[in-house]
């Protein structure tokens, strides 16, 4: 046993908690890990900006905190005109189009690695995610 002695106590140098040069204790995540990863990051990173982005020109506008969501239509000209509601509407919907583009990014790492298997299956739970946003109501 490494990292003990023969009475059970540590050894010398020996570093709590370590398992000795066992390889499998550290986990490496392969490229749709890292792919998941990624989106699920750049996603909540870039939802948390621009809600922020939005609370700030709010609280400089001196109008407050947004209290209405901006339609989809109007969001263009609104963000060009810095509208605090409106960035923080974007931010919303980013927040809420994460988990969709991580499934998206899944079957297209699945593809690439060909697991014909993975890739039915993550289509089958996009193409669910699609059809219930489609047939809820607003």
């Amino acid at each position: 046993m490494s990292g003990e002695r023969r009475d059970g106590g540590p050894a010398a140098g020996a570093v709590p908690g370590d398992r000795g040069s066992d390889a499998s204790a550290r986990h490496v995540m392969d490229p749709v890990e890292r792919t998941v990863s990624r989106i699920l990051i750049a996603g909540i990173a870039l939802s948390v900006a621009l809600m922020a982005i939005g609370i700030v020109l709010g609280a400089l506008g001196g109008g407050g905190l947004p209290s209405g969501v901006v339609p989809l239509a109007d969001m263009p000209s609104l963000l060009l005109d810095l509208d605090a509601g409106a960035y923080v509407s974007l931010g919303l919907i980013v927040l809420i189009a994460t988990p969709f583009v991580r499934v998206a990014g899944s079957l297209v790492a699945f593809a690439l690695q060909g697991d014909r298997r993975y890739v039915a299956v993550t289509a089958v739970v996009l193409t669910v995610m699609c059809v219930s946003v489609l047939l809820g109501k607003a």
